[in-house]
């Protein structure tokens, strides 16, 4: 008996008139020519087992996602002066477990993310972590510096116009190519000591210029990645101590060292992987510290963010961090601060200054962007 009751009610539904009923419209998709403007964040999001990424998002408070490029795997960057042009290496594997590799360099158009141009650069691309010391501009910007490794360590030299490697640098026991005033590059030594190196237009290069012992590395070793401060270059240890080398001239000099953490209660020390950064409007370094230091903590995340005044070598602030292990920092005269943490969350932190005493405040936060968040620039 239900039977005959419902289904004149299903037979009198089916014959109401289309006009009762909810009218679809269907979604319109397109793609926009052009980002939204406004400054940018970059994060790359490194891969090990497939293409990487690099997301571009707002620079506000909303940290908005505003689309993303898509090099291959185990991808470096470095974004041009003017904040235009993006370029990254990465690496094609044709069997992926093994067999042959290419490289490619790509220039991507940051306005649009789109591609501009590619072409291949030597398979002795390091295939390693993404640090700014393993894939840089040159001074004029006229060439790209790539870290090899086989596991030998050299240097490619790339001619950006004439796209193509003009020279193989050999750097035996030297890890990074930091640009240095002109064609040259300095880098970093297992023995303690930092060597420059100059190449010319024609691909020929000099002998490496080598300075004295600058550090111990076993008491006291050097992330090998500086921040480069009125002219000089600032190396942070794994202690807490800054190196101020000077590499104006034809070898890196010690320009002076300061101690951060002595005296302080906690056992204080930088951890991370890009542990510095640096605003050159404010005169400010910016250092991911933890608690507890010990041998090999040199890698974990931050508790706080320590700021530090170049002018007087001091701290000036001690904020808390959300357990990051990468950081970078705008340019302007208000800077503003971008670190991620291993969990692939990437913070956003508002500097305020008031009596000579810094303050960073969490402001804003992006959950799950990213799976390895390993380099973070910006183009403000």
């Amino acid at each position: 008996m239900r039977s005959c009751t419902v289904l004149p009610f299903i037979l009198a539904s089916l014959a109401l008139p289309a006009a009762a009923q909810d009218t679809f419209t269907p979604e319109k998709l397109g793609v926009e020519a052009h980002i939204a403007e406004g400054p940018n964040v970059l994060v790359l999001d490194q891969s090990w087992n497939g293409p990487s990424k690099i997301d571009v998002l707002g620079a506000d408070e909303g940290l908005k996602m505003k689309g993303n490029m898509g090099p291959g795997t185990t991808a470096q960057m470095v974004l041009s002066r003017d904040g235009k042009s993006l370029y990254t290496g990465s690496v094609y594997m044709q069997r992926f477990v093994y067999g042959p590799v290419t490289v490619i360099l790509h220039e991507w158009d940051l306005a649009t993310l789109s591609r501009k141009r590619e072409f291949e650069i030597p398979t002795k691309f390091a295939h390693v972590e993404s640090q700014p010391g393993l894939f840089a501009l040159s001074d004029d910007e006229a060439y790209l510096l790539a870290q090899n490794a086989t596991p030998a360590t050299s240097v490619s030299v790339i001619d950006l116009k004439a796209e193509k490697a003009i020279a193989e640098i050999p750097t035996p026991g030297c890890w990074t190519a930091i640009p240095a005033t002109g064609m040259k590059f300095t880098t970093i030594c297992g023995d303690g000591t930092l060597a420059s190196y100059a190449w010319a237009a024609d691909g020929s290069f000099a002998e490496p210029k080598k300075s004295a012992k600058i550090f111990d590395p076993d008491a006291d070793a050097l992330f090998a990645n500086p921040v480069r401060a009125e002219g000089k270059l600032i190396y942070l240890s794994f202690n807490g101590n800054l190196y101020v080398v000077d590499d104006s001239g034809e070898a890196p000099v010690l320009a002076e060292t300061v101690k951060l953490t002595d005296g302080v209660i906690g056992k204080w020390a930088p951890g991370g992987s890009e542990a510095i950064a640096y605003n050159a409007a404010t005169g400010k370094l910016f250092i991911l510290m933890h608690s507890g230091a010990k041998e090999g903590s040199h890698k974990d995340p931050a508790q706080e963010i320590w700021t530090v005044d170049l002018a007087s070598k001091k701290v000036v602030g001690r904020s808390p961090a959300h357990h990051e292990n990468t950081l970078a920092v705008s340019k302007g005269d208000a800077p503003v601060l971008f670190a991620a943490s291993e969990e692939g969350n990437l913070t956003r932190y508002a500097y305020a200054e008031a009596d000579g005493e810094v303050t960073l405040t969490k402001a804003g936060e992006f959950e799950g962007l990213s799976s390895f968040p390993a380099l973070i620039t910006t183009d403000f």
